[in-house]
């Protein structure tokens, strides 16, 4: 077995509807990657999934992340989350500009696709398996509650759609 491959991890249903919308993020972080090594009609669709993808789901994502970790996790957790926002949301600015170009630029398809992917990575094996351990079973069981609401109201998009 390949020691870089990650059993799936078990999440509370707190946080499994979050986890759902992170296999949006990660297949469009694989797409931007795989795309950058290709020709530019590939990029400009990598590039296009990316922006759709946030217009459609992402954007709430992290929106709904701010509002339901705010005062549960640590401050430095806190300043890693806003921050990593923040850089994703201008490479989407950036990514909307260069979507115009005749030949996107490989090395930001990239840069896009690896932080948007190391991001993901860092909330699913670090940051929530802390949320799941710091909330008591109340606090647990009221973000279960929002999760679902906000699931229910999710535009679902699946990676077979694009």
């Amino acid at each position: 077995m390949n020691r870089f491959v990650h059993a799936p991890i078990k999440r509370h249903e707190a946080l499994q509807p979050l986890s759902r919308d992170h296999f949006t993020g990660l297949s469009h972080a694989q797409r931007l990657i795989k795309a950058a090594s290709k020709d530019r009609i590939a990029r400009h669709k990598a590039l296009a999934g990316f922006i759709d993808a946030w217009n459609t789901e992402l954007s709430d994502h992290f929106d709904d992340e701010e509002r339901l970790f705010h005062g549960c996790i640590t401050q430095a957790d806190q300043q890693r989350l806003l921050s990593e926002h923040a850089t994703i949301r201008a490479h989407i600015e950036e990514a909307k500009v260069l979507r115009s170009a005749i030949d996107p630029s490989p090395d930001r398809l990239m840069h896009f696709g690896q932080t948007l992917n190391d991001h993901i990575r860092w909330e699913e094996r670090d940051l929530f398996g802390k949320i799941e351990g710091s909330l008591d079973a109340e606090q647990l069981r009221m973000m279960s509650e929002e999760t679902a609401r906000i699931e229910q109201s999710r535009a679902r998009t699946t990676a077979d759609q694009e």
